[in-house]
């Protein structure tokens, strides 16, 4: 059976409705302890939730757009990133650790008493304007197919590379793979 309820119960104010006049801040202890009706405080929960979510939601978008615009950045300060980015197929622009880069490539065979020799030729470029000491030479021989058939290591003569000086380096090998047909030159970090 329904229960009813007398017609003559106050309304409900709101806390505004409640504030003090005159322009003073702060409720009365009668104001604090007033219950608020149980639809009104349903209503600001949902309300809080959905304001909860929107705000991770635009955290999270927030974050995937700086990601994205910001990843040359991102792969400055986290070098290890840079693999995540290339899984996605995601370009990014590393950093030159080293300082130095290598440039003006060249191969030459050469067959002489029936031996033939590769000889790999190259300029080590010093681009900052710092002495940079000058690491291991690693050179892949590589088939058509993009995959490495033979590589080795050198080392350069010299020890280090003035501010923005240059090294030239060479190396050679006997019989070189038949299926090798590109070269690739790599700078080895001192250490590893």
């Amino acid at each position: 059976m329904p229960k009813t309820v007398p017609a003559d119960l106050p309304e409900e104010k709101t806390m505004a409705e409640m504030a003090p006049a005159g322009g003073q801040e702060g409720l009365s202890i009668e104001q604090m302890t007033t219950p608020q009706s149980p639809v009104r405080a349903a209503a600001s929960g949902k309300k809080g939730k959905r304001l909860g979510w929107l705000i991770l939601l635009l955290v999270l978008i927030g974050i995937g757009v700086i990601a994205f615009y910001g990843r040359n950045y991102v792969v400055q300060i986290w070098p290890g990133s840079a693999a995540l980015y290339q899984s996605l197929k995601i370009d990014v622009e590393t950093t030159n650790t080293l300082g130095l880069e290598i440039h003006d490539l060249t191969t030459k065979t050469v067959l002489q008493n029936g031996v033939t020799t590769l000889t790999v030729t190259g300029v080590i470029k010093n681009v900052t304007d710092l002495t940079q000491p000058l690491p291991r030479v690693s050179v892949a021989l590589i088939n058509a197919d993009d995959q490495h058939v033979y590589s080795w290591t050198t080392t350069v003569e010299e020890r280090e590379v003035q501010p923005w000086g240059q090294v030239v380096f060479s190396t050679s090998m006997n019989q070189p793979p038949e299926e090798a047909k590109n070269v690739k030159v790599d700078l080895i970090e001192i250490g590893k």
